[in-house]
């Protein structure tokens, strides 16, 4: 039987989301990283959502391709 993912969800508010090419740049970035399951924008709220697999991934590492 497969390994199944280990669900979990982070949500970032990152102000200036709206800026030219500052959403598509984050959602490329963190979509690279092993074990990113879905990358959701939201323009208004400004806000960064991220289904991910925590046995592949940690927050700390998705925050820190968010930080850079």
């Amino acid at each position: 039987m497969p390994n199944r993912p280990q669900e979990a969800m982070a949500i970032f508010k990152i102000p200036g989301m709206n800026l030219p090419g500052r959403a598509q740049r984050l959602r490329l970035e963190v979509g690279r990283l092993d074990g990113i399951l879905e990358v959701d924008i939201n323009y208004i709220l400004d806000t960064i959502s991220i289904r991910y697999d925590a046995k592949k991934l940690t927050l700390d590492r998705i925050k820190e391709k968010i930080d850079k």
